[in-house]
């Protein structure tokens, strides 16, 4: 192969780098970030006599993740021969403050007779300064081809050390900009007003107060809104009518995942901001007698055979688990449950495009690839492997409301426990309508479970992995959480579900 192939081959592969960069990141949820570096080569002096010993260069560029731990960056370094360069990152350690990488890739000098291309291969230290900026080290070893006086091809080598800044992009600039979940019309009556400035959400407190309110029908003059798409309310979010694509975002070597992708549409539909909690499900069991009260009781025996050496009676009865969530429920009684709060189970696809909370393509109901923030924080509870089950603060189930909602002011809807859904189990989307969908099949024992429990994995506690157990089985694994469909009119309390008062001005 002659000098001029080599030359064409170069500038194909670079190419191709650059525009993966330009479109993989489309596909992903993750911003791109800007880098600016700094540094020197100290090139191997060789007798070729082209090779400057030293020299400074700067360079300039945009990254963005095209996995979970590969980062593609295309950037213009200039130095004496200015190149444009595309490099792979390996970053293994994901949302960490200070993060490890290793990195290679492929520089065409394009302004050089002499100098014609560079590949590096280094390490690099990232430490992250807030959700935007970071700094960062590297240091390479380089090979350069050059071509001596008499016109041969040869390879110098050299070091490259360097230090830098980045910083990130809170959107995907190269995306489209995402379809609004509502009209401008439904936005406006379900908000109230498009001017409105709103607080960021709160996290729960751990401790909820004694006497209870009942949980009544969203009313707009308390309502919170988030991106003008949903309404927050004290123990319910009002969902609004929307369109989402279902199925599992995040990759799935080992082809788990069946299901496939669907467009669906949702209609409005109001849900539970909290999973059932002991309390909740103990009020519901004081409220029955006789054999409906022990038909309902959970399974303690699945507590049992799990063997935890703490008690059955003093996770569901003991005060201090008061506001964690029920588990051990089968599907029917949790059904029982939310018919008894005038509610229902919510569908699998109102349960996914709830916990999406607006954001397409998602892994998790945050913004990210990884269960922990930029600054290592776990997002939800779950099992992190070698770091072990109280590596995010709780062995166990936590309180419900100890981790920040998702956007629509959702708790828990990755981790803690996993969620029962209205839907017969189904491998394939194919069998779901597009428009609400609702899976019935009574020769089906499983029903569908969704959101991943305390102790599944990170790649099970994402928003579109699912899974399914027999409706009249228990697991301390499983609790769930209630809907409830929306009235015609969207503003007017049900009196017999929600206990409001018909002669309040303000209710007629």
């Amino acid at each position: 192969m002659n000098p001029n192939d080599l030359i064409v081959m170069r500038k194909l592969i670079c190419i191709f780098a650059l525009t993966g960069l330009a479109l993989a990141p489309a596909a992903t949820t993750n911003a791109q970030t800007f880098v600016a570096n700094g540094g020197s080569v100290f090139n191997r002096a060789d007798g070729l006599g082209l090779v400057r010993g030293n020299y400074g260069s700067l360079q300039l560029g945009v990254r963005g993740f095209v996995s979970r731990n590969f980062e593609l960056q295309g950037s213009v370094t200039i130095v004496a021969e200015p190149s444009v360069d595309a490099a792979l990152r390996f970053r293994p350690f994901r949302s960490m403050r200070v993060e490890p990488y290793i990195y290679t890739g492929f520089g065409l000098l394009f302004a050089s007779d002499d100098f014609r291309s560079i590949v590096p291969g280094g390490i690099g230290l990232e430490y992250s300064i807030d959700d935007q900026w970071g700094v960062h080290v590297e240091a390479a070893a380089t090979w350069t081809l050059a071509t001596d006086t008499q016109g041969g091809v040869n390879t110098i080598f050299g070091i490259s050390p360097g230090v830098g800044i980045s910083y990130k992009l809170k959107k995907n600039m190269f995306a489209r900009a995402p379809r609004s979940l509502a009209s401008a019309d439904t936005a406006g009556d379900i908000a109230g007003s498009e001017a409105e400035s709103l607080p960021p959400v709160q996290p729960r407190e751990v401790t909820r107060v004694e006497e209870r309110t009942p949980v009544t029908m969203p009313q707009p003059r308390t309502s919170t809104r988030v991106r003008g798409t949903a309404i927050i309310e004290k123990e319910m979010t009002v969902v609004p009518d929307g369109m989402f694509i279902m199925g599992l975002a995040d990759e799935d070597p080992l082809s788990l995942q069946t299901a496939g992708f669907k467009r669906i549409t949702v209609t409005g539909f109001a849900i539970d901001r909290y999973e059932i909690t002991n309390r909740d499900y103990r009020a519901f069991l004081d409220s029955l007698a006789g054999q409906d009260r022990a038909a309902m009781l959970p399974d303690s025996t699945v507590w049992e055979d799990a063997g935890f050496r703490f008690s059955w009676s003093s996770y569901f009865r003991g005060s201090r688990y008061d506001d964690n969530p029920v588990v051990a429920i089968t599907y029917d009684q949790a059904l029982s449950y939310c018919e008894a709060q005038g509610k229902r189970l919510p569908t699998e696809a109102e349960w996914e495009y709830a916990a999406r909370s607006g954001r397409e393509g998602g892994i998790f109901p945050w913004e990210g690839f990884e269960a922990r923030n930029i600054r290592g924080e776990y997002m939800a509870n779950y099992n992190n492997g070698r770091a072990g089950y109280a590596a995010d603060g709780y062995a166990f189930t936590a309180p419900v409301g100890s981790y920040a909602p998702n956007e629509w002011g959702l708790f828990n809807m990755s981790g803690n426990v996993a969620e029962w859904v209205e839907d017969a189990y189904s491998a394939t989307y194919l069998v779901l309508s597009d428009f609400n969908p609702y899976h019935i099949d009574e020769a089906e024992q499983r029903r569908v479970v969704r959101g991943g429990s305390w102790a599944s994995d990170e790649f099970y506690i994402g928003v579109g992995v699912r899974d399914a157990q027999a409706h009249s089985e228990a697991s301390p694994y499983v609790g769930g959480r209630c809907a409830v469909d929306l009235s015609d009119d969207l503003f007017l309390a049900r009196p017999e579900r929600a206990g409001s008062n018909p002669s309040d001005p303000d209710q007629q």
